[in-house]
């Protein structure tokens, strides 16, 4: 079986358990995201509590949009090949 199918036979693939890019835009991004909670926190820091149910909701939902992406550029990928493949023939 090609290598790439036994990975994801045997659960060896998982794109969600891969580390987070390192570029300097995702970590300027990050870092802007804690200078903002921090500042917020600053000035309310009595809603700490619902700053973190907000940023619990805002996880689920990247997480949300994050499978769905997963999933339309899987079928693409599976079309692609469809074509590729009724192309070859």
């Amino acid at each position: 079986m090609n290598d790439i199918l036994n990975k994801l036979y045997y659960g060896e693939i998982n794109p969600s358990e891969m580390p987070p890019p390192a570029t300097k835009r995702y970590n300027e991004n990050l870092k802007n995201i804690c200078s903002i909670e921090n500042k917020l926190l600053e000035l309310y820091p009595d809603c700490k509590e619902l700053l973190d149910e907000y940023t619990d909701a805002i996880h689920i939902q990247a997480q949300l949009e994050c499978e769905a992406d997963f999933e339309r550029g899987f079928q693409l990928g599976a079309q692609f090949a469809a074509a590729v493949l009724g192309a070859i023939k």
